[in-house]
C-alpha cells in the first residue's frame, strides 16, 4: 500500500492510495471568489482537477467560498460522496444534499473509515471551522486549513505523540491577508502598514504552534491565493509566499515543506509541482468584478441594509452604530441607544453595491471582510473579539442572532469539550482584550520594546531585532 498526498494550493489536498485518488479536501479548483477577489495562486492543471473530480471522497471544512467554492462543486458528479463536519447550523448539509450529492456529517472525534488502510477524523469548533485528521500509512497529516485551536491543542498534541514525528505532518494557514485588514483613517488614508511589517509575527506564531504540538513537518498550506481585483491587488504585497517562510521560520526542529508539492508518506520526501514558486500575475485585472463604486442604493435597498443588520443582536453591546457608504451616499444605522451619542462605537464600511446586496442576501458578511476591496474605518472599536465573530462567524455561519440562541450555542460546544473550550475563551480574552490594552498602555509609558521582548522570552520566541 503506497499513499501521498499533493497540495494544490489555497487548503485544496488530494490523498492518493495505490495510485488512485482517494480522498480532497476544499475543492477550489476554478474560477475566483470573494466577489472576484482571490485567484489561485497557481492555476490548477487539467490532470489535477480531474484527480480532484475523480477521489472517492470530498471533505468540505467550512463555508468561506475558497472552501465551500460554487463553481467547483458544479464540476463534481451527482452521487459523489461527500464527507462535513458537525456543524451547528445544517445549512451546508442541506444545501449539498439539495445538489443531489451523498453526504455524510461525520460526528466530532470520531474516526471514519475510507480505506482498510486510511481513516479520518474530524473535528469541529466553536469558530465554525473545522480540522481534519487524516491517519494513513503509519503517517499522521492534521489539516487545521483555516481554523484555529479552539481547545483542541491538548488533543491534537497527545495525538500526535504516538506517532514518530517524522511521520506526522501539519497543514495550516499562515498568513496576515485571510481577514480583513483595508483599515482606513477619517480621511480615507490607508493603515495597513509595511507588507512585511507583521509577517515575522504571523510566521512566528505558526512555527510555534507546530513545534508545540510536536509534529515533524509543516506543509505550506490554505494560504495560496493572489488578489485579482484592481480594487484589492494592492494587498499582493502582504501575502506571505515561500520566501517569507524561509526567512522567519524559527523552529528547525520542524521541517518546512513549500507549498503545490506531491509528499509521498513511506519516504518522507517530496517533489515540487510546478518549477517555480512564482504567482500567476497574468489573471490579474483591470476590473472590479462585477461592482461599479459609483452605483447607490435604491431607498428600498437601503430599507435591507438596515434590516439585515438589526439581526445581529449580540454586536449591539459592544457596537453603538455602523455606518455604509455606497456611491458616496452614507446611510447611519444605529444599533442601541448610544448610536448617536459623541463617544460612540462605530464602524464605517466604504462598500460597492453589487456585493453589498450579494452579501445581505446570502447572510456572510465574512464575505466581504476577507476579499479586502472594502474600506473600514474603526471609531473608537475594533472588529476583535466582537464584531467579526458575532456577525461573521457566529450569525453568518450558525445562525445565532440573540442572546438565547447564543446561549444554546455555547452549551453545544461546552458539553463536547468543557476544559477545551474555557481554556480557549480565556485565550481569546488574553489575546483580544488583555494584550491590546497592555500594547497601548506600555506604549504611552514608553517600555513597549522592553516589554516585548521580556514576553518573547517567556513564551519562547526570537527575540531578534523585529
Amino acid at each position: 500500500m503506497s499513499v501521498r498526498f499533493e497540495t494544490l494550493g489555497n487548503a485544496s489536498v488530494l490523498v492518493f492510495e495505490n495510485g488512485k485518488p482517494l480522498l480532497a479536501t476544499d475543492p477550489w479548483l476554478v474560477g475566483t471568489c470573494y466577489f472576484g477577489s482571490w485567484a489561485l495562486d497557481h492555476p490548477l492543471s487539467p490532470e489535477q482537477i480531474r484527480n480532484m473530480v475523480d477521489a472517492e471522497w470530498i471533505w468540505i471544512s467550512h463555508g468561506h467560498p475558497d472552501h465551500l467554492h460554487d463553481e467547483s462543486l458544479s464540476l463534481l458528479p451527482a452521487g459523489k460522496q461527500i464527507l462535513l463536519p458537525d456543524h451547528y447550523d445544517t445549512d451546508i448539509a442541506t444545501g449539498l444534499q439539495s445538489r443531489g450529492f451523498a453526504v455524510t456529517v461525520l460526528p466530532y472525534r470520531s474516526w471514519h473509515r475510507l480505506t482498510p488502510d486510511v481513516r479520518v477524523m474530524c473535528i469541529d469548533n466553536i469558530n465554525q471551522d473545522a480540522i481534519l485528521v487524516i491517519e494513513a500509512g503509519g503517517s499522521l497529516i492534521v489539516d487545521l486549513n483555516d481554523s484555529p485551536l479552539c481547545g483542541e491543542f491538548g488533543f491534537l498534541r497527545q495525538l500526535i505523540r504516538s506517532y514518530s514525528r517524522e511521520k506526522t505532518y501539519l497543514l495550516a494557514l499562515c498568513s496576515v491577508d485571510a481577514d480583513m485588514f483595508n483599515f482606513v483613517d477619517e480621511a480615507g488614508r490607508p493603515l495597513a502598514g509595511p507588507p512585511d511589517e507583521r509577517k515575522p509575527g504571523a510566521i512566528e506564531v505558526v512555527a510555534r504552534k507546530a513545534a508545540q504540538l510536536g509534529v515533524g513537518f509543516f506543509c505550506c498550506s490554505s494560504s495560496q491565493h493572489i488578489y485579482v481585483r484592481a480594487d484589492s491587488v494592492w494587498a499582493n504585497p502582504h501575502r506571505i509566499g515561500w520566501a517569507d517562510m524561509q526567512r522567519y521560520w524559527s523552529r528547525p526542529e520542524v521541517k518546512l515543506i513549500e507549498p503545490f508539492v506531491t509528499v509521498d508518506l513511506a519516504t518522507g520526501t517530496y517533489s515540487r509541482n510546478h518549477s517555480r514558486q512564482v504567482s500567476d500575475e497574468t489573471q490579474i485585472t483591470a476590473t472590479t468584478a462585477d461592482d461599479d463604486w459609483s452605483s447607490t442604493l435604491t431607498i428600498p435597498e437601503w430599507n435591507r441594509v438596515e434590516a439585515f443588520m438589526s439581526k445581529f443582536q449580540l454586536v449591539r453591546r459592544y457596537i453603538d452604530f455602523v455606518k455604509f457608504n455606497v456611491g458616496g451616499e452614507v446611510r447611519h444605522i444605529p444599533l442601541n441607544g448610544r448610536g448617536n451619542s459623541k463617544n460612540a462605537r462605530g464602524i464605517v464600511f466604504h462598500v460597492p453595491k453589487d456585493s453589498l446586496l450579494k452579501t445581505i442576501e446570502y447572510g456572510y458578511f465574512d464575505d466581504l471582510l476577507i476579499g479586502n476591496f472594502m474600506k473600514v474605518q474603526l471609531i473608537n472599536t475594533r472588529l476583535y473579539p466582537h464584531f467579526t465573530p458575532l456577525v461573521a462567524k457566529i450569525g453568518g455561519n450558525a445562525k445565532v442572532y440573540t442572546r438565547g440562541q447564543y446561549f444554546r450555542f455555547l452549551a453545544h460546544y461546552y458539553r463536547r469539550n468543557p476544559i477545551g473550550m474555557l481554556k480557549y475563551k480565556a485565550v481569546v480574552e488574553w489575546e483580544q482584550t488583555v494584550l491590546p490594552w497592555v500594547r497601548t498602555l506600555s506604549e504611552q509609558l514608553g517600555v513597549k520594546r522592553p516589554l516585548k521582548y521580556f514576553y518573547r522570552r517567556l513564551i519562547g520566541e526570537s527575540v531578534g531585532s523585529r
